[in-house]
């Protein structure tokens, strides 16, 4: 129970990154004078990092060992995230964002590794990583309300909260031993890196795991068009208070919650392509309705409807990320779904950023509704690989 607890302290920060300041954008558009279509880059520029830092993280993951990277990330995330609340400049904040990214991007794959490599029967692994999903749903419920009650004082205050990753990383360090299995010694350090590249080719000749890749960047492009523009929307346009802008993301992160912990209830009863349409199809219609509603009890609705999405489709995501891949790469492979799945988080703010300043607000969550739509029909008129039993 220490390790599991742990653990899902792990994937609780490994959210945080957005979910945290998020509710704050609005006061870091008055506290830097920036336009509400740059303060996003405070979200886009962590996220990129971890992007680009990942696949590097993979290889550590597997060479050095689950416990090295993930105290080292743990502490990279807490000493550059309490960095952030004394920058002086908009500008040194995306810098010091940049490297808390990196941190940031190895606490949830490394979660996921070492659940994967402690449990190997499928139905408890499942559960886990429902229970996973679940906890890091339940931080992108809670942290939200508690960053839009800190920004409603200062802008400063939210990112204090990151300091904790280091009071995990003790943990870390004198609670869970390490899991990866010894392979080889240290001389054949360097044939594994040369060999990383055509191990990972392998794994990606998998059309599961391509598969996996495509969702993960999908569900988190949509869910950081929520993160990212739902406070301004609802500051801006509804005329709330930065805590209840917080609050609302809660909402949907709260239900995404109940349904995630039902993983195995949902798995008895939908195979792998009907539970993800029916999850995609609930985005879709949250998207869709979220900005035509003039009352925020419509708006709740659709909330409630996105998190239902999200609910059925992350736990199912998760589970295929590590059960798809060879066991021996399941580090590696783990890395590049967080990897586009952090691609998804750093495209969006960043695309939609354009259509934000072009159209309005309510023209972003259309647009991001469009996207879900398309990959709903692609996913569906796709031809199966009948060679692979889905689950």
């Amino acid at each position: 129970m220490p390790i599991l607890i742990t653990l899902m302290a792990m994937g609780a920060f490994g959210v945080t990154g957005g979910a945290l300041i998020a509710p704050a954008l609005p006061t870091l558009t008055d506290a830097f004078s920036v336009s509400e279509d740059r303060v996003g880059l405070v979200l886009s520029v962590y996220t990129l990092s971890a992007a680009l830092a990942l696949p590097f993280l993979g290889l550590l993951i597997d060479r050095l060992g689950r416990k090295t990277v993930g105290i080292g990330c743990l502490l990279i995330d807490g000493t550059f995230g309490i960095a952030c609340s004394f920058a002086p400049s908009f500008g040194v904040l995306l810098i010091l964002r940049f490297f808390q990214g990196i941190g940031i991007a190895g606490l949830i794959p490394v979660a996921m590794t070492v659940i994967s490599d402690k449990f190997m029967e499928r139905k408890l692994r499942l559960r886990l990583m429902g229970i996973l999903s679940g906890t890091i749903a339940a931080s992108a419920a809670l942290v939200p309300i508690l960053g839009g009650a800190l920004a409603t004082q200062n802008w400063r205050y939210p990112f204090f909260v990151y300091g904790f990753s280091v009071f995990i990383a003790i943990a870390y360090a004198v609670l869970i031993p390490e899991t990866k299995k010894k392979t080889a010694d240290i001389q054949s350090a360097g044939r594994e890196a040369k060999d990383y590249i055509a191990r990972m080719k392998d794994a990606l000749s998998i059309p599961k795991v391509r598969e996996t890749f495509a969702h993960s960047f999908v569900l988190y492009f949509v869910l950081y068009t929520l993160v990212a523009f739902l406070p301004l929307f609802l500051v801006r346009i509804h005329g709330i208070s930065a805590f209840y802008a917080g609050a609302a993301l809660a909402i949907q992160a709260a239900l995404a919650v109940v349904v995630a912990s039902k993983a195995n209830w949902v798995d008895d009863h939908w195979s792998w392509k009907p539970k993800l349409t029916i999850g995609f199809g609930f985005v879709f219609a949250s998207l869709i309705s979220l900005p035509l509603w003039s009352s925020t009890t419509g708006v709740i609705g659709s909330l409630l409807a996105f998190g239902i999405g999200m609910g059925f489709v992350q736990p199912a995501v998760y589970h295929e990320a590590t059960a798809a891949p060879p066991q021996e790469l399941a580090g590696s492979v783990v890395a590049l779904f967080n990897t586009m799945k952090y691609i998804g988080m750093s495209s969006s703010p960043f695309i939609l950023g354009f259509v934000s300043r072009f159209y309005g607000t309510e023209a972003v969550f259309l647009a991001a509704a469009g996207f879900c739509g398309a990959w709903i029909l692609i996913f569906n008129l796709r031809r199966q690989d009948t060679s692979e039993p889905l689950n």
